[in-house]
């Protein structure tokens, strides 16, 4: 029972070693031919609003276009763009991207318009209404961030509806984050939350057998590990419904 058990680990954890060195994934292509000239495909980590890869900039250049609240924590350090409402900057201070003992630590989050952006956006939708989007700048009630310090953001509208987000962390990796809006005007009006987490390219590591590469989420209590990002490129801009 003990040696199937052993073989039986090394044959999943030896397939991903056999699979990243002898069968690696081909890299994309860095140019395509248009009308029989060779021209260099945009990078992948630039800004999708863009059209060219010179988009991408500095990460420490576009954390300073806008303001911010940090995020201080025992776990993370980071911050949050009040241009946007956007957790966009966040490092794991406790694991490195080495064993080196000066090793950097872990960046999870980066702005859009740095390399590999990856964030968090908080929105409403609705019709009729003039909705916060991802150039309104939200006023904040604290400078810091840290668990059991939460920090609200607010914005009003020409309308007078009032949106708040009340962003909180605890000790170690939890945010938690309520909207809310209010009305002081003399109409109904109808608008919906909505999250969102935007990650431009694709991981460099590997989706294998031992570890799954891609978006997950809960729904309904129930974690869901289903599409990897070779799901996500294939349904396109229709995405993936669940």
């Amino acid at each position: 029972m003990i040696l199937a058990i052993a073989l039986s680990a090394l044959a999943i954890l030896g397939w991903s070693f056999v699979t990243k060195h002898f069968f690696p994934a081909a890299n994309p292509p860095a140019t395509r031919v248009v009308d029989g000239k060779s021209v260099p495909l945009p990078n992948p980590g630039a800004d999708p609003a863009a059209d060219s890869a010179m988009a991408v900039r500095d990460r420490a250049v576009v954390l300073k276009d806008s303001p911010r609240v940090v995020i201080a924590t025992p776990k993370l350090a980071g911050s949050i763009a009040l241009k946007g409402a956007r957790i966009d900057d966040l490092v794991l201070t406790t694991y490195k991207e080495t064993l080196a003992k000066d090793s950097a630590p872990i960046r999870l989050l980066s702005p859009l318009g740095a390399s590999d952006a990856y964030y968090a956006g908080f929105g409403w939708s609705g019709e009729g209404v003039t909705l916060p989007d991802a150039n309104t700048l939200w006023t904040a009630n604290g400078t810091t961030l840290a668990p059991g310090k939460p920090v609200t953001l607010t914005w009003t509208n020409p309308q007078g509806l009032r949106f708040a987000i009340v962003m909180a962390v605890d000790a170690d990796y939890l945010f938690t984050v309520k909207q809310t809006v209010g009305n002081a005007s003399a109409s109904a009006v109808g608008v919906r939350p909505y999250a969102l987490i935007s990650r431009t390219g694709i991981s460099k590591d590997p989706d294998s057998w031992t570890a799954h590469t891609g978006p997950m989420g809960v729904f309904d209590g129930i974690a869901s590990y289903g599409p990897n990002f070779k799901d996500v490129d294939a349904a396109g801009a229709a995405g993936i419904a669940k």
